[in-house]
């Protein structure tokens, strides 16, 4: 009988470390591969979200019509603001406008010579009488300015289309400003009449 030669099987296992490289290697490559797969799903996600937020507030036809009439009225109330407004076609409706420095029964006593002379140290008052007529269920304003600051104003409701007295009063001094305008508007903000005036200190 032949003798029987042992044989001998080598099995070589991986050492611990190349199976730990391979490992981290393996998870570096999925966690990459995760981190792009989830930026480009986000982006995607991004842009369906914004196409629909377009498609929703986009404006119709009708909106977009109607919007030269809001521009048109936010542009009227800015210009009411402004001193420099345009006149009004009411300026026919005024019969008499004045600035006194005492009004009686309604009417003003003397017309204000211009310009006004004052002490340095004095205040008075000044009105401004306006007479209208074929106004009925206007609204009007006087408006007192110093310079391009709004410093007074006054709404007034005409109740008849006969003539209508309004007065409104503004306490002035001497001041280093004294560039006053009072005006008269309508409920629009336009211009219907103004009255200049100034105040120098007196010798």
């Amino acid at each position: 009988m032949e003798d029987i030669k042992n044989l001998v099987i080598k099995v070589k296992y991986p050492s611990s470390e190349n199976k730990s490289a391979k490992k981290v290697d393996y998870l570096q490559k999925t966690t990459e591969w995760n981190i792009k797969r989830l930026v480009v799903a986000f982006a995607v996600i991004t842009l369906l979200i914004g196409l629909v937020l377009f498609f929703i507030m986009k404006p119709s036809s009708q909106e977009l019509d109607a919007k030269p009439s809001v521009a048109a009225t936010e542009i009227i109330k800015i210009e009411a603001k402004d001193p420099s407004l345009v006149k009004s076609n009411f300026k026919n409706t005024i019969t008499r406008a004045l600035l006194s420095l005492n009004i009686k029964n309604n009417e003003p006593v003397t017309e204000l010579n211009l310009p006004l002379v004052l002490p340095a140290n004095k205040t008075v008052p000044v009105y401004y009488f306006v007479e209208v007529a074929d106004m009925k269920d206007r609204i009007i304003f006087h408006e007192w300015w110093l310079g391009n600051k709004l410093i007074n104003r006054k709404k007034i409701t005409i109740s008849n289309n006969d003539k209508w007295r309004t007065v409104s009063h503004q306490l002035v001094a001497f001041a280093a400003k004294n560039n006053w305008t009072v005006k008269v508007v309508d409920e629009n903000g336009h211009l219907i009449i103004e009255k200049r005036f100034d105040i120098i200190e007196q010798q």
